[in-house]
């Protein structure tokens, strides 16, 4: 049964995917940066061979902080190779590295920032819980939110990652709440929204296509679970 939202004290939100996303999209950034190194592809077919790469490495993503970066430049390559022949890749991660550790290539969810502010007038502490590494830091500094919560957990600073048990207990023991007394928003079914359920949590899934009686699509409709 969900958990009831009077118990509720501690709201969780993911980060990309859920809080922020990127701008316009990957495609749009790798395939303009990578034009700038000479590799020609279409936004569309880099999107399309990002999103398929990033899906085949996941399941074996090192989240420990220090490899991080290794996952990603393996990202990028597997990504670019069908385009750039025997090309050196090197330049382009480091250049996208650095890109996605802004704000510039992120745009924060709607109605998000004012939906915080509410929550927080109202009572609830606010955290980050992101499958990520450390450029979080800066992305949502640059995007004037990080101030809205009161920790951002991260996976690579963890050690573990959603939807593994231990990263939930963490969140727990650093915020001093039960399991019964915390909502999870996230836009993985796997990761966010099982995850949280299977630890105890209670959980909203974010976005679409709708797989959840527990699902919204818009920040502001967080206001009607946490009165």
């Amino acid at each position: 049964m969900p958990t009831s939202p009077s118990s509720i004290r501690l709201l969780t939100v993911d980060a990309a995917g859920t809080l922020v996303r990127p701008w316009p999209s990957v495609g749009a950034v790798y395939g303009r940066t990578a034009r700038e190194h000479g590799i020609e592809a279409s936004d569309e077919e880099v999107n399309a061979h990002f999103y398929q790469t990033f899906g085949k490495l996941q399941t074996c993503k090192k989240t420990n902080s220090g490899e991080e970066s290794e996952f990603w430049r393996q990202v990028v390559t597997e990504t670019f190779r069908p385009f750039a022949g025997d090309q050196n890749l090197d330049p382009l991660f480091e250049e996208l590295w650095d890109l996605f550790a802004k704000g510039d290539c992120w745009k924060l969810a709607e109605h998000a920032q004012s939906t915080l502010t509410i929550l927080r007038e109202r009572g609830y502490q606010l955290a980050v819980l992101s499958n990520n590494d450390s450029r979080l830091r800066s992305v949502l500094a640059d995007l004037a939110i990080d101030q809205s919560f009161d920790h951002l957990f991260i996976s690579s600073e963890m050690g573990c990652e959603k939807p593994e048990p231990e990263i939930f207990r963490k969140v727990e023991v650093a915020m001093g709440r039960q399991p019964a007394e915390i909502l999870h928003l996230g836009d993985s079914h796997s990761r966010d929204f099982l995850g949280a359920r299977n630890a105890g949590w209670d959980a909203l899934l974010f976005g679409e296509p709708k797989l959840e009686e527990l699902q919204i699509t818009c920040f502001s409709e967080l206001l009607d679970h946490l009165p």
